[in-house]
């Protein structure tokens, strides 16, 4: 009688090891704000256009690596979101005759290993008058389509 109560307690072990380690296969990002005065909102040099800058911090917590492929910014201005301009942005300086890049953001593709964290720098912008602070929303798109958002609010 042992015989086959060890096998069968073998089988029920060996089916909750197999559940547990395809469950935890899911895309699971946790997209946070980060705390502080991150949250920028500044004229470009030109002045046609106001920079929304910050920093956010993203987690994966599945045992499956992913990646940041997209992000999607919306302001809220007179109780309505609109849409804001974003692509990869980069800040150069010269050294020595050559240009480097200085800070990057809205980086993709952003690879996130597996029950890590990591910090992203994003920057959108904006068209018409300069508010005092504004409603952000950043919402970002992992490798396999699941997009993961967060609010903020920045100041001028």
């Amino acid at each position: 009688m042992f015989p086959y109560i060890s096998s069968f307690a073998s089988f029920v072990i060996s089916l909750i090891a197999i559940t547990l380690t395809l469950r935890d296969r899911r895309p699971r990002l946790l997209l946070r704000a980060r705390k502080g005065n991150w949250y920028v909102l500044k004229r470009t040099q030109a002045g046609g256009k106001i920079i929304f800058n910050g920093v956010i911090e993203m987690y994966n917590a599945s045992n499956r690596a992913n990646a940041v492929r997209d992000y999607y910014f919306a302001g809220k201005r007179n109780g309505k979101w609109e849409a804001l301009e974003s692509e990869l942005y980069q800040n150069v300086e010269k050294e020595n005759g050559k240009q480097v890049a200085v800070e990057m953001f809205n980086q993709t593709p952003l690879t996130i290993p597996p029950y890590s964290g990591v910090e992203i720098r994003v920057q959108a912008f904006l068209k018409g008058p300069q508010p005092y602070e504004m409603e952000i929303k950043i919402e970002v798109e992992d490798l396999f389509g699941k997009r993961y958002a967060t609010e903020v609010k920045a100041i001028s």
